[in-house]
């Protein structure tokens, strides 16, 4: 193979590199907001109750899901998927029970 490097006619500096002034410059946050508490203990036990209640709600689904194969199955399975469907209902009235309003927002963790 034949070396292929590119003759550079001129020399030229990237301005990503330099920064006017002295030396490197530090990067400072955009805005300046304080640091996030970390949840108190009912929020942790609030948080603790709305994943077991998921962990619930979707157990039931499944196995009802899995039962419904069939006829004497599905006379189990029906309610069991009625029954996980009424613990997410109370999974996210559990969440949104002590909002000022009636929109609830997820925070991004």
């Amino acid at each position: 193979m034949a070396d292929k490097r590119l003759a550079v006619s001129e020399e030229c500096v990237e301005p990503e590199l330099i920064s006017p002034g002295g030396g490197p410059r530090r990067e400072e946050p955009r805005f300046s907001a304080p640091p996030p508490q970390a949840p108190g203990l009912l929020a942790r036990l609030k948080m603790r109750l709305a994943a077991g209640l998921a962990l619930l709600g979707i157990g039931l689904i499944i196995a009802g899901a899995l039962l419904t194969s069939t006829l004497i199955g599905a006379i189990i399975g029906i309610p069991l998927m009625l029954l996980g469907a009424l613990v997410f209902y109370l999974l996210f009235k559990l969440l949104s029970f002590g909002s000022n309003n009636n929109t609830f927002v997820f925070r991004k963790f």
